[in-house]
């Protein structure tokens, strides 16, 4: 079998336990005194000391890149069911999923899924009822009209009426599945989901192709759908569900998020009224999504809005924070010392405590017995 470095990406992302955070570091830490092919045959010493794994993951991976069969299984459906799939060192990778921090080394779709697509996401309840099915229809034939890409989730209720919506009105729309996209959740959806890959659309998954539909998977999902889009639009949504978890995650990516307010004795409004407390754009019209929408998407061809405005200054710095943040984790995959980080980073002492403080008030990172910090 041809050995490709795309391919030992998707050989390590089917090892259980081997997730995007070590993945993402292999990729950042390569070092010119080994070769992509060497890893195959590294020890575990080898992967202690090179790559800079614990005892228990390089046992894991030394264990798994053994098993020759469950990538050569996964290559084998890949072409048989006529899937495309990309991995975190391609070019075509989503440019806007390719922002977040930690974004899935593997992606697979079916239809089309084009680099540079104008997404927004549209979220709501299970159970949304005629008031979110005629707030989705009143809403996402604008959204078409301006080129918009609707994203959501696959779900019944409020996700399948925007994805049907969109079809009505001649758009486009991208669901991102909770399964592998040989196990299609949920099954009574499989004419939809066929009508979006013939409309010109597409079915994503960042989980390998028969993984099948798990409650674990779900917030994972959530968590590619804000960061597919540009906004996320929650419409009906109860005080505790999927669709508050994709808003926060659309929040700490720092996408736009619109909540369609209702009546306050719903408690399918209960989530939206909650989230316009925190912050959420308040959604009565269309031009509430358009005026937010018109300063953070750049012209067609361009990845970076030239508006000089307060809020894209603003939006420029938290993406710096981030970046920063980020860089802090992913050192933090194996235990660093203060002096470590400090030789590693550009920050100076006082930054960078501030920043590891910041981090682990929210739970990104912690400290060991002997004062390390560890990425969680």
């Amino acid at each position: 079998m041809q050995f490709l470095p795309k391919n030992l990406i998707l050989h390590l992302s089917l090892i259980d336990g081997i997730g995007p955070a070590i993945i993402w570091h292999l990729i950042r830490s390569q070092a010119t005194v080994w070769q992509w092919g060497d890893l195959y045959n590294f020890s575990v010493k080898e992967w202690q000391y090179h790559v800079g794994l614990t005892q228990f993951f390089a046992e894991k991976i030394v264990t798994g890149l053994k098993e020759k069969r469950k990538l050569e299984q996964e290559l084998h459906y890949i072409e048989k069911y006529n899937v495309h799939w990309v991995t975190g060192v391609d070019e075509n990778y989503p440019s806007l999923l390719a922002q977040i921090h930690l974004p899935p080394s593997v992606l697979y779709w079916k239809g089309n899924l084009e680099q540079n697509e104008k997404n927004i996401a549209i979220i709501g309840s299970r159970n949304a009822h005629y008031y979110g099915e005629r707030v989705i229809n009143n809403i996402v034939p604008d959204l078409i009209a301006e080129n918009l890409t609707i994203v959501s989730g696959g779900a019944l209720g409020a996700d399948s009426m925007a994805h049907r919506a969109a079809l009505a009105n001649n758009g486009k729309t991208i669901v991102i599945l909770g399964s592998g996209l040989l196990h299609y959740y949920p099954r009574s959806n499989t004419k939809l989901f066929d009508e979006i890959i013939a409309a010109g659309g597409a079915i994503v998954s960042s989980f390998s192709l028969n993984t099948e539909p798990k409650p674990g998977n779900f917030p994972a999902r959530n968590r590619i759908i804000a960061g597919f889009s540009y906004g996320c639009i929650v419409v009906q949504a109860a005080q505790k569900s999927g669709a508050l978890i994709t808003a926060h995650y659309a929040l700490e990516q720092g996408r736009e998020v619109f909540a369609i307010p209702g009546s306050i004795d719903d408690p399918l409004s209960a989530g939206c009224h909650a989230l316009i407390k925190e912050g959420a754009t308040l959604v009565t019209c269309f031009n509430d999504i358009k005026q937010e929408l018109a300063s953070i998407i750049p012209p067609k061809g361009n990845h970076i809005s030239r508006l000089g405005n307060n809020k894209q200054k603003e939006k420029k710095e938290g993406e710096k924070e981030c970046s920063i943040q980020n860089q802090l984790i992913n050192l933090c995959i194996t235990p660093q010392s203060i002096d470590e980080l400090l030789q590693q980073t550009e920050l100076n002492l006082t930054e960078l405590q501030k920043e590891l403080i910041n981090l682990q008030l929210i739970k990104k990172i912690e400290q060991d017995f002997a004062g390390r910090w560890l990425a969680l």
